[in-house]
């Protein structure tokens, strides 16, 4: 381990050499809480399903393993990602990755998975071979796997509560419908600066509290063809988006001018 690349309400990510490896690098997670075999063996299955997928806008596992706590090790992104990215990226690049990312979720679904964890921070940055700058989505979130019974899977902050459609808190199962929705939220976090429902509390209930009392307000601040993909994404309703691949027609749309 080299040294600590950020933390999450469910672990903490490390930069790290892999042994024998050719001088690059990867990102290791580690979970804080302990992991019992069944649930790590469920983790395992959902992340080789996912690395199945045939798309390069998802990334990839390296490995995983289950000692004290269970950990995983994935290609590290020096670029970071649109929640922290390592150098203010241009409008296109940030919306470059927005669409791959978007791309990304729908071969996800495509297959079967459900990813769980849309939101700024798991867009991640990249130099694609011809040196211009586009985005891989992360790996799913493990959370629904490692906690079946939990209520809102993943929502160890309030904060990211704000990715989660509302259908979510009233009992709806995760879906490309609530998946749209979250695009929806992150777009609008990277380009108007703002989350839909201002900023949430830290607790995750006082966070609930407020998502049941709000109802999500779109940033004036957004040009008129960005706030008209924010609504078509979070949209109740038949008039919602209905994939994510029509949401990142949309993002291309908006890249071209």
């Amino acid at each position: 381990m080299l040294g600590l690349l950020g933390a999450g309400p469910h672990g903490r990510c490390y930069l790290a050499r892999p042994p024998g490896g050719d001088g690059g690098f990867v990102a290791v997670k580690v979970f804080t809480e302990r992991v019992s075999e069944p649930a790590f063996n469920r983790a395992v299955r959902e992340l080789r399903a996912a690395a199945a997928v045939p798309s390069p806008h998802v990334t990839g596992v390296l490995d995983a393993l289950l000692g004290e706590n269970f950990a995983y090790a994935m290609p590290h992104f020096p670029l970071g990602g649109l929640a922290d990215p390592a150098y203010p990226p241009a409008r296109a690049e940030v919306l470059w990755a927005l669409e791959h990312a978007a791309r990304g979720a729908h071969a996800l679904h495509e297959a079967g998975i459900v990813h769980g964890g849309i939101h700024p921070g798991n867009v991640l940055l990249v130099e694609e071979a011809d040196g211009t700058v586009g985005g891989r989505l992360s790996e799913p979130d493990l959370s629904r796997v490692l906690n079946p019974g939990a209520v809102v899977p993943g929502a160890g902050r309030g904060a990211s509560l704000a990715f989660r459609d509302p259908d979510l808190l009233a009992g709806a199962e995760p879906s490309r419908r609530t998946e749209v929705w979250a695009l929806g939220a992150t777009i609008h976090r990277v380009l108007a600066g703002a989350g839909l429902f201002g900023e949430l509390p830290g607790h995750p209930l006082g966070a609930i509290r407020e998502l049941r009392l709000a109802r999500p307000q779109v940033h004036s601040g957004l040009a008129r063809a960005e706030a008209a993909l924010v609504h078509d994404c979070i949209s109740d309703g038949p008039d919602r988006l209905r994939t994510a691949a029509e949401v990142a027609d949309r993002l291309a749309a908006l890249r071209r001018g």
